[in-house]
């Protein structure tokens, strides 16, 4: 092996991926496994995320990320099984029925939201950090944030959430540094996330809905200057960057994967 190719190998390292059964996750699972890792996939669909597991060589379990103790058992099971636990992605997360007017949004919606997105996220940052800092090899944390996170648009709720998250990813690059943890955030722009191939954008204005949150999404969707949406593997790929040797020196930042989304 070549040394450019020996940068971005993963053979050895130990993965677990939240919410790796479907969409962005399944497309992190896939592209860890392809370099060389051993993946953990957990999703609240146990069944699905054995399926995963079958397709790329790994292991599943089933989670709920919004509840410690099982984060705790989970992260510990991780090490247990797959003998040790080198990168955390915290993919778990809600989007769709989360988003609208603030004045449409319940109390019910907003603490589902962030429990799932946020307190899920602190949960297993917690869990997996600790894990790494008794290891005391270092160890990577990628937290999946969005494009919302800065250039709102579903609403308060969601982006209010993934904003958390990206913040939530800087503070924990400082206090972890000196482990040798490296802590970074994914930001995913439009990724098709259903079975086909990714549809072309075709750069016109989508037909307005009166919705001014929806509009302006599908408005940048529709303009995006690469064209299409995003498959779930360039999500994995960037995944890959983050968690291997090539980002040794990269930590704290927020990585926009977004077909040049933010530049509108």
């Amino acid at each position: 092996m070549n040394k450019a190719a020996e940068w971005i190998d993963l053979t050895g390292k130990v993965a677990h991926v939240t919410g790796g059964a479907r969409g962005i996750g399944r497309g992190i699972s896939r592209a860890l496994a392809m370099a060389g890792a051993k993946v953990m996939v957990s999703d609240l669909r146990l069944e699905d995320a054995q399926a995963v597991a079958t397709e790329i060589g790994g292991q599943a379990m089933a989670l709920d990320v919004t509840d410690r103790a099982a984060v705790d058992t989970a992260m510990a099971a991780t090490k247990s099984r797959l003998g040790g636990l080198d990168i955390l992605v915290n993919n778990a997360g809600v989007y769709i029925g989360y988003g609208g007017p603030v004045r449409s949004i319940t109390d019910e919606m907003w603490k589902t939201l962030w429990s799932v997105n946020v307190d899920g996220v602190f949960y297993c940052c917690r869990a997996a950090a600790s894990i790494m800092i008794d290891q005391g090899k270092g160890g990577r944390i990628i937290n999946v944030s969005s494009t919302q996170a800065v250039s709102p648009g579903v609403g308060v709720t969601y982006d209010g959430s993934k904003a958390a998250v990206m913040q939530i990813t800087k503070a924990l690059a400082l206090e972890l540094a000196q482990y040798g943890i490296n802590v970074n955030a994914l930001a995913p722009g439009p990724t098709w996330v259903r079975e086909g191939v990714p549809p072309k954008t075709g750069g016109q204005p989508p037909n307005r809905s009166g919705d001014p949150l929806a509009d302006t999404v599908a408005d940048r969707i529709a303009r995006l200057p690469v064209g299409h949406w995003a498959d779930p593997m360039e999500q994995g790929k960037a995944v890959v960057f983050l968690a291997s040797s090539m980002s040794d020196f990269v930590t704290g930042i927020y990585l926009p994967v977004d077909g040049g989304w933010l530049t509108l």
